[in-house]
């Protein structure tokens, strides 16, 4: 190509246009890896704007394959997931999340992939749980309308990020974070109204709820849990709504931004002042204990985080009016069996051929 990559060291935030040029380049397999990688470590420490964030999924979403699902008033989706990254080995806590908030009647498209900084990712629990990771775009909307929940396979739906997978190992393997450790949740292809986004990084939390609301989000919380006293983790707490402390939210909706906290006990959950009970595993036992909480055998302080992050998403896309309400419709979505329903029907319908 002609041109180079923009400034990233700047203190304005790049432009639209150089955004645009940056994700060309860097998704151009001629261009020199070097440079890439330059460019993406210059932005990570200058620290990455909520412009920059929302461009560059803006970007790479107009590059990214259709899940082809039809837009529907009463149908809202919501999507629940963390940027990962917080290096805690907690249990699959929104993967689980998604059965139970699918249960108590939210729409739930979720976008993930195999692990990157954990044992166990959203993709390889899921396998394990015997749901069919590759889907056919024309089966989608089947599948959601039938489960109430459906999972996109991240490398399915964005070929260009695939391109990008060369530099980011190199700079990974050095320990380097990029704006690729945070654009996750922000590339859900079904691009849904709603969302609930846990952020590894504090100081990330109001930059990402904005970058949902310029990406169109009728109302969106980034999320950020308190670890348990003394426990000091990288970035210094936990991707999800927590029961370990208090949850800081920024949201994001119409009405603007507005930020509070969350504490487990306003909700009638128990604090707990470790990971213990809330740590996971490998793909298979991470699927076996998610079954027996789903299945009502497990009551544990994980199940209470399951329980707190799906009633968030319960209450985001409009089923609850208020957490409260929605915390006991997440909990009746265990008791009554819908939530071990919802994730039989996804695990059925998947496989249909």
């Amino acid at each position: 190509m002609s041109f180079e990559f923009p400034n990233p060291t700047s203190t304005k935030s790049l432009s639209s246009e150089e955004i645009v040029q940056a994700v060309s380049l860097l998704c151009d397999a001629r261009e020199d890896e070097q440079s890439k990688a330059d460019f993406l470590s210059a932005l990570n420490q200058r620290g990455e704007t909520a412009g920059e964030l929302a461009g560059f999924s803006s970007e790479l979403l107009k590059r990214a394959v259709s899940p082809m699902i039809g837009r529907e008033e009463d149908r809202p989706l919501v999507e629940l997931c963390g940027t990962g990254g917080d290096k805690t080995g907690l249990l699959n806590i929104s993967t689980a999340a998604m059965f139970v908030a699918a249960g108590a009647g939210a729409w739930v498209v979720k976008h993930g992939n195999r692990a990157v900084s954990s044992r166990c990712g959203s993709a390889d629990v899921l396998e394990a749980l015997g749901v069919t990771l590759h889907l056919e775009t024309g089966r989608i909307e089947a599948i959601l309308e039938h489960s109430g929940c459906v999972f996109l396979l991240a490398t399915d739906f964005h070929p260009a990020v695939a391109l990008m997978a060369p530099v980011r190992r190199a700079l990974a393997a050095r320990g380097q974070m990029t704006i690729f450790n945070l654009l996750g949740p922000l590339l859900n292809p079904a691009e849904p109204e709603y969302q609930l986004t846990g952020v590894y990084r504090l100081d990330m939390l109001s930059r990402y709820a904005k970058a949902m609301g310029i990406l169109g989000r009728r109302k969106a919380w980034a999320v950020h849990g308190e670890p348990p006293s003394g426990f000091q983790e990288v970035g210094g707490g936990i991707d999800e709504l927590t029961v370990t402390g208090r949850s800081m939210v920024v949201e994001t909706s119409a009405g603007g931004m507005k930020q509070f906290e969350i504490t487990p006990q306003e909700l009638g959950f128990a604090l707990i002042d470790s990971y213990v009970e809330l740590q996971g595993g490998d793909a298979g036992e991470n699927a076996r204990r998610i079954v027996a909480i789903l299945s009502g055998e497990e009551r544990s302080a994980a199940r209470d985080m399951i329980v707190l992050n799906a009633a968030a998403a319960v209450h985001l896309s409009g089923v609850a009016g208020s957490l409260p309400e929605a915390v006991a419709r997440a909990n009746e979505s265990i008791d009554s069996g819908r939530a071990l329903l919802a994730l039989e029907k996804l695990r059925l319908a998947s496989a249909v051929p």
